[in-house]
């Protein structure tokens, strides 16, 4: 503590969207001042929103669109719209190896989202393909999870889904259906380590964005085929 101390004194943290020095030492790389004011978090925006897909509803006892969509997913949540700010963060994390932003994240979703997350009995990630994985050096999804199980004391469940394949960045592809042929059958099961964990019957998939639900819902076909799954949850930082 007094070496990471004397360190912070010596080459402190600047917040990445207002440059000023970060004093609080639980957070790396957004102060305190641009956390409270310039990040647009969905769950105090006021709105009604669907339990389960995480979508705005009118009202709430309206039936939203999710109801007519293949979800495989029980509960979604996300922690801040996808805004310029937070577009420019995560594009930070994923592509300028700003490691400390996974952290950052961790640390906020385990804040904000508390009760939900202790729902669940373990916590899994989107995995990487392996050419994206060797570029960055590191998953987002499994950092941010690695943080908020340490922050919550709650199970982390390593590689229970592997990818099986490479699949082009779905970022760069807009139409809905597209996206959800180039991510078919991307995942499997992990055969080797499915029976350790059969106690945890409720699982939360950690990522960094919800788009339309594609990837989730391909890691949550092979979570299902699974006999004692019980409760699939979603948790991410971002959603469109």
């Amino acid at each position: 503590m007094l070496l990471k101390s004397i360190l912070s004194f010596i080459f402190p943290n600047h917040c990445l969207l207002c440059s000023n020095i970060i004093i609080d030492d639980r957070i790396n790389s957004i102060c305190i001042e641009c956390l409270n004011r310039k990040l647009d978090y969905i769950h105090s925006d006021g709105y009604i929103r669907c339990d389960k897909c995480g979508k705005v509803k009118e009202y709430k006892d309206s039936v939203c669109e999710c109801s007519i969509e293949n979800n495989l997913f029980d509960e979604c949540k996300s922690l801040l719209y996808y805004n310029n700010t937070t577009k420019g963060l995560i594009h930070k994390m994923k592509f300028e190896h700003r490691y400390m932003i996974c952290v950052d994240f961790g640390v906020l979703l385990s804040f904000h989202y508390t009760e939900y997350i202790k729902k669940f009995d373990a916590l899994i990630y989107v995995p990487l393909g392996k050419k994206r994985f060797l570029e960055r050096g590191y998953n987002q999804s499994e950092v941010i999870a690695r943080v908020i199980s340490d922050k919550l004391n709650i199970k982390y469940i390593d590689n229970l889904v592997l990818r099986k394949k490479n699949t082009k960045a779905l970022s760069s592809i807009g139409d809905k259906e597209k996206r959800k042929e180039a991510i078919k059958n991307a995942f499997e099961i992990n055969k080797k380590i499915i029976n350790k964990y059969k106690d945890c019957k409720n699982i939360l998939i950690i990522d960094d964005v919800f788009t339309t639900g594609s990837t989730i819902n391909e890691m949550c076909k092979e979570l299902r085929k699974l006999n004692y799954i019980e409760n699939i949850g979603v948790l991410t930082v971002a959603r469109t």
